[in-house]
């Protein structure tokens, strides 16, 4: 589904139009803005508005040969800036690992002896939304993405206390991240519990009130 989404922003052409990715995160806020407020009970029939009545027309002021990647950016950039965007894709298709959004920070409940035992683990895993594996390793201020196709994406990380440290991207030759972020942008990760084969985490860009519960395995 995520897929065919893409390709429908294929085919659309006219004026030549310069874009910078602070136009491209507006572009995405005002579309995350008219999907709030959009009473539509149907979400394909959402998602067909949202793109008819915005995303088609901004396309179409930008010359043939950029739409596709223009239009794949814009994709991914809603995804990162609109909470309401993920949560529609969602429901279109179900991930095959549950994603739990919450509305308020959720307090830790880790012991210092699974802290250090965490910042001493060097190789994780977790689930992609189609259920592809993707590896994490995470030594000396450097965090890895192994992808299954064989792409990665380089980060930096710092801890900012006990619990939490900040993830900062650096590049990536992966379509998606590579769409999804650019050099700079920052997560914040906190590690909420240590169970058995995985830590229970959250994730939360900041500037949104959103943070993303999910398992990060290790073996």
């Amino acid at each position: 589904m995520r897929k065919i989404l893409i390709l429908l922003l294929m085919g659309l052409s006219h004026i030549t139009f310069s874009q910078t990715i602070t136009e491209i995160d507006s572009v995405s806020y005002v579309m995350c803005d008219y999907l709030k407020n959009l009473e539509i009970k149907n979400d394909t029939l959402k998602i067909n508005a949202l793109y008819k009545n915005q995303l088609y027309p901004y396309l179409g002021k930008i010359k043939p040969s950029q739409t596709e990647k223009i239009g794949q950016k814009v994709y991914y950039r809603l995804q990162r800036n609109c909470v309401e965007f993920r949560n529609l894709l969602d429901r279109l298709e179900q991930p095959k690992e549950a994603v739990t959004r919450l509305t308020k920070k959720p307090k830790p409940e880790i012991s210092k002896k699974h802290i250090k035992e965490f910042k001493n683990q060097k190789e994780f895993y977790y689930y992609e939304v189609t259920g592809e594996t993707t590896r994490v390793k995470m030594e000396n201020g450097k965090w890895t993405d192994s992808f299954p196709n064989k792409t990665s994406s380089n980060l930096t990380y710092k801890w900012i206390n006990e619990t939490e440290f900040e993830l900062v991207f650096v590049e990536s030759d992966n379509e998606t991240r590579s769409n999804f972020s650019v050099k700079g942008d920052k997560f914040i990760y906190q590690i909420l519990s240590k169970e058995d084969g995985y830590y229970l985490m959250t994730v939360n860009i900041p500037g949104q009130e959103t943070f993303e519960k999910f398992k990060f395995y290790y073996e």
